[in-house]
């Protein structure tokens, strides 16, 4: 891979990352909230939501781990400052990381911050504020996704759906070849 093929898919990652925050308006818009009318609309909402506010849900996530620290400040402060480690080394980094003339790769920026995530956890002792926060993550996660109205403009289907309703250039009927 050549230094400027590995500049531009840092970019893209960042760019698409970037451009995946979803407005908080819209995130947390009351008038977007209302009960799923059956199933199948239940898991349309579950999954478009899922995919349209993935980015937003991460952070929020992080946020409720970082709630769950509140009695532990020193801890909190340093996995503050190892989020903010990662959005620099993964999402905000427009160009490839150099340490000593080496370019470091994306794939290894990513295995070295887990490995030290999973050591600062695993030093704190706090398995537990993360397992209590990724429940109660995975609980508002859940019923953010089921109670927001998704944009129509986008379906898991694709064109699949979207062409069953319309009429064609007879009015729905059979044409003439």
């Amino acid at each position: 891979m050549t230094p400027s093929s590995t500049a531009e898919s840092t970019t893209t990652a960042a760019a698409e990352i970037r451009h995946s925050i979803r407005p908080w308006s819209s995130f947390l818009s009351l008038s977007s909230f209302s009960l799923p009318l059956s199933l199948p609309d239940l898991s349309l909402r579950f999954n478009n939501n899922l995919y349209t506010f993935r980015a937003n849900y991460t952070i929020l996530s992080l946020l409720i781990f970082i709630l769950t620290l509140i009695f532990r400040p020193i801890t909190a402060i340093i996995f503050l400052i190892l989020i903010a480690t990662w959005i620099y080394l993964l999402v905000a980094r427009d160009t490839p990381l150099v340490v000593l003339d080496f370019e470091i790769g994306d794939r290894m920026v990513l295995i070295a911050l887990s490995v030290i995530t999973i050591v600062s956890v695993a030093v704190a002792g706090v398995w537990w504020n993360l397992f209590v926060s990724i429940l109660i993550s995975v609980l508002v996660i859940s019923l953010h996704a089921i109670l927001m109205t998704p944009d129509d403009s986008e379906s898991p289907y694709g064109a699949l759906l979207n062409v069953v309703d319309e009429d064609g250039p007879s009015g729905g009927g059979y044409m003439q070849v």
